[in-house]
Order: structure tokens, then C-alpha cells, then sequence
């Protein structure tokens, strides 16, 4: 159904726009003689010099043999002439933009004579991406972790941790403090998942959680206990909501003790500061950084739900490539691969509408972000993207932090614009809101942009005597579909005929 209706008319064309859902925007046109008649003569022309008429040499052969020889080819052509002419004459009366320059532009013809023609064209044009008013944005306040020193000393000795020495320990079981090599499966779902493996975790109450510490103190290398994971009690109730008991498998690969090197100028020179008071001082400047970044990240969260509260169309081929996009990168992924092959037609569809919710939401705060930038004249620059960081503190505590190279392939520089643009854009709305206290529930998580994929990180330096990965208390698994950057067109595309 039609939302809106408007007519334009000159000597060549009567053009009734007909603007409908999702972006899609229908020409009625009447076409008058002018365009019939060029658009006939052309056709001749065109398929002239493709066709062989027997007694002419190719290209040759009058345009009444043409016509009476090869009737259909010359009607089908003569179709798209005056497609091609009605549809530039329209786009010149009606203003309306393409979604893109190379858009698919079909077109319907009702009836055609040398007299005048009647047709529809259709094509999809621009979302109408709506005004923000960033004072209607209303933020839960969000708490700083607080940097204590006692959670400095904890990060220094986990710093340590990298440069310590291990030996195994024999003989006996597992307790409090010692290191743990585990394997974890979750083994209620078909195939087992993997959830760590070969990987390092402290027997403690500050880096294991209290399910895990049940069931392997008392244990020895080699056993292989059950039981579910659960939240821990000092977890938040809204936190314990939304933890899923899983039941799993642990399996002790070796218990382990650790050295680690005394902290003095040596080692602080090593994650680069002079001296241990200095070493103090970055850890806590990072650390305090860190509880910056988890506010702001917290804060941006509540700026998406806000964003998508605000209704508009989008083009339903954006919408469904986006889709296609995230479903072909999971499926690069094995564990996802597993279960795509073990479901079935509705579990599939399922996971494809799932998807497409999750691809629609992320266009959606795409489009919207790019308007705040343009309306509020926020221009992303090389300074604006996050270089791999030089600080090896920063480094050997926070391996996967989002960081930017700028020397990467451009696609991974357009990655990180759009991830950059996002995050400048809610930022701007974030210095507008206003701020409500803490009793509102916490909102869901935000929407990846679109057509963005995680910057390849840099691996944090190795060192001869680091460890493996020790897991955090209550760490799970993240996924996350890269989507890539659409290539810029560059051919107005021409209509064509719908089947």
C-alpha cells in the first residue's frame, strides 16, 4: 500500500511516484511519443549490428528486414530503450536517490506503441533515517570498578605470572593455590562443545569459580569430573538471570606450581618502566583506564537500545546481504558448523531468522550513526582509530584489547572506521543524555555495526617463560560474525525487465 503519492509531468514523460515499505520506491510513468520513436529507432540499430540477414553484410541490413526478420529480439530491446530513457527523464523530475548507484531497477511493461507507452519502474532508494534528539536520552548510571591497591598488587603479580617458572607437581591432589592445565567440554549438547582447552587456571577464589573449585580440589592429573557450572554468589541477581547452568566435563592435564621473579628494577624494566614505583604507577593509570572504558562501554550499550527506539524503513536487499554475509562467516566457523549440520529445516530457519534480527539491528544503528556524523559534522580522521599499543603492560594484561593498525589492508581499515564512527557518534549522544539512577534493569546487549569484522589483533610478545592463558573467574565463550566493508559501485545500473 502506497504511504505517499506525487506527480511530475514534462514533454516526455507523466511520472506518479509511489513511495512503499521497505525502502521501495514505484514510477507509474506514461511515456509520450518522443521516447517511443527514439527508443525504436535505437533498438533497430542495436539489433541490427547483432544479427545475420542473409545478402548483407553484418550491421548492414536495413531496419524493416530487421523488424520483420527478428521481430522479438527487436521488441525486447526496443522494451529497454524506453525503460532506460522513461527512467532517466523520471529520475530528473523526482529527485528520488538510488540506495546505491549500481541498484537493480526493474521495470513492468503495460503496453508500448510508437504512439506513447505505460510502465512501472521500481527500485529501492535510501532509508529516511530520522532526527536524534540526544536530550531524550535518558542513562542508567553505571559504577567504576574501583581501583584499589590491592587490586594493583593482584594485576603486578599476575603480570609476574608471564615471566614465572612452572614444574609440575606429582603425587598428589589438587588444592588450594596450586595451577591447574584443564580441558573443559560442556557435554550437554550434541557434539560436546570445547569451552577451554590445555588451558591455565589458579585454584582461588579470586580466578575460579566456586563451581570448578568444587570439582577439582581433592582431584589428581588425569581425572575427569561432572558436574553443572552455576553463578557464584557474590554475582549480582541480575547477573545470576542471566547465567545459563551448563552441565560439563573437566579433565585435569597436570597440576602446577609457579615461581615468579622477584619484583624489582629487573622486572619492571621488562613491561617497561624504570622502577617498581614507576611500574606501580602505569598499572594503576591502566587499570584506572580500564574501569573508564567499562563505563563508557556500559553507557554506549544503553545509547544503542536508545537509537533503535527510533522506527524507520530500510531496503530489504541490504537486509537480506548482510544476512548472507554473517551467515557464510559463522559457518566458518566449526562449532557452528556442527550444529548447522545436526539441525533441522525449522532449527535452520530458526538460526537464519535469528541472524537476520541480529543483521537488521546492526543496519540500523549504521544508518543512524552516519546521520549523526553528518548532521553534527563529526569527522572520523587516522587519529580517531586506536593504534596497536606500544605500553607491553598494556600488552601482556590485555592481549585482545581493539586496537587499529593503520598499515592493514583497507578493508581493515574501513573496519575500523565504522567501528570508529559507531563509537564516536554514541559518545556524542552519551555528552547530551541525561543520567538516572542506578534502578533500571540492564539493557540488552548492543547490535555489531554492519559490514564491520574485529581488527585482527596483534598477539601479545612472547616471553621465554610465560604461561598459558589463565581463564578469569567466570569467563564463557564469545562468538562474533565478521561482516566486511561493500565495495564502493561505480556503474549506474540500467533497468531491467522483471521475469
Amino acid at each position: 500500500m502506497s504511504t505517499e503519492k506525487e506527480e511530475y509531468k514534462n514533454d516526455k514523460v507523466h511520472v506518479t511516484v509511489h513511495r512503499k515499505p521497505k525502502c521501495l520506491i514505484e514510477y507509474e510513468t506514461e511515456v509520450f511519443r518522443p521516447i517511443c520513436v527514439e527508443g525504436e529507432k535505437k533498438a533497430a540499430k542495436v539489433v541490427g549490428k547483432e544479427v545475420v540477414v542473409p545478402g548483407f553484410r553484418k550491421g548492414k541490413a536495413p531496419a524493416e528486414i530487421v523488424k520483420k526478420r527478428y521481430p522479438q529480439d527487436l521488441d525486447k530491446r526496443w522494451q529497454e530503450e524506453i525503460a532506460n530513457n522513461a527512467f532517466r527523464e523520471c529520475a530528473q523530475l523526482a529527485n528520488v536517490p538510488l540506495i546505491r548507484r549500481d541498484a537493480t531497477i526493474t521495470f513492468k511493461m503495460d503496453s508500448h506503441t510508437r504512439d506513447g507507452a505505460k510502465l512501472t519502474l521500481s527500485f529501492e532508494t535510501m532509508p529516511e533515517v530520522p532526527a536524534i534528539d540526544p536530550a531524550k536520552c535518558v542513562l542508567t548510571d553505571v559504577k567504576s570498578p574501583e581501583v584499589s591497591k590491592e587490586k594493583v598488587d593482584e594485576t603486578i603479580r599476575q603480570t609476574q605470572m608471564f615471566f614465572a617458572k612452572w614444574e609440575k607437581v606429582e603425587g598428589r591432589a589438587v588444592k588450594e593455590g596450586d595451577f591447574l592445565l584443564l580441558d573443559v567440554d560442556i557435554i550437554d549438547e550434541d557434539p560436546p562443545q570445547k569451552l577451554f582447552s590445555n588451558t591455565r587456571f589458579e585454584v582461588s577464589d579470586k580466578s575460579m569459580a566456586q563451581w570448578m573449585k568444587d570439582l577439582v580440589i581433592g582431584k589428581k592429573v588425569g581425572d575427569t569430573p561432572e558436574g553443572v557450572s552455576t553463578p557464584d554468589k557474590n554475582l549480582s541477581e541480575e547477573e545470576k538471570k542471566e547465567y545459563t547452568p551448563k552441565k560439563v566435563r573437566v579433565t585435569i592435564q597436570a597440576v602446577e606450581k609457579s615461581t615468579l621473579p622477584p619484583l624489582d628494577e629487573e622486572f619492571a624494566t621488562k613491561v617497561g618502566a624504570k622502577t617498581v614505583d614507576e611500574l606501580k604507577t602505569n598499572v594503576e593509570s591502566l587499570l584506572t583506564k580500564k574501569a573508564a572504558d567499562h563505563v563508557r562501554v556500559q553507557q554506549r550499550e544503553q545509547v544503542t537500545e536508545f537509537l533503535l527506539s527510533h522506527p524507520f524503513e530500510i531496503p530489504e536487499s541490504v537486509i537480506q546481504k548482510e544476512t548472507q554475509f554473517r551467515l557464510e562467516q559463522m559457518l566458518k566457523q566449526e562449532p557452528f558448523q556442527e550444529v548447522w549440520k545436526k539441525s533441522g529445516q525449522k532449527e535452520k530457519e530458526e538460526l537464519i531468522e535469528s541472524t537476520k534480527i541480529e543483521a537488521e539491528k546492526a543496519i540500523r544503528i549504521f544508518y543512524i550513526c552516519r546521520k549523526i556524523a553528518a548532521d553534527q559534522n563529526l569527522n572520523i580522521t587516522a587519529k580517531d582509530t586506536p593504534y596497536t599499543a606500544p605500553d607491553p603492560l598494556e600488552a601482556l594484561l590485555y592481549p585482545s584489547a581493539d586496537h587499529h593498525d593503520p598499515h592493514q589492508p583497507d578493508v581493515k581499515q574501513a573496519e575500523a572506521y565504522s567501528q570508529t564512527l559507531l563509537e564516536k557518534t554514541e559518545d556524542w549522544v552519551i555528552s547530551h543524555a541525561r543520567t538516572a539512577p542506578a534502578d533500571k534493569p540492564k539493557p540488552k546487549k548492543k547490535a555489531a555495526a554492519p559490514s564491520e569484522a574485529p581488527a585482527k589483533k596483534k598477539a601479545a610478545p612472547k616471553k621465554a617463560a610465560a604461561p598459558k592463558k589463565t581463564a578469569s573467574k567466570e569467563e564463557k565463550p564469545k562468538a562474533k560474525a565478521p561482516a566486511k566493508k561493500k565495495a564502493a559501485p561505480k556503474k549506474k545500473a540500467a533497468p531491467k525487465k522483471k521475469a
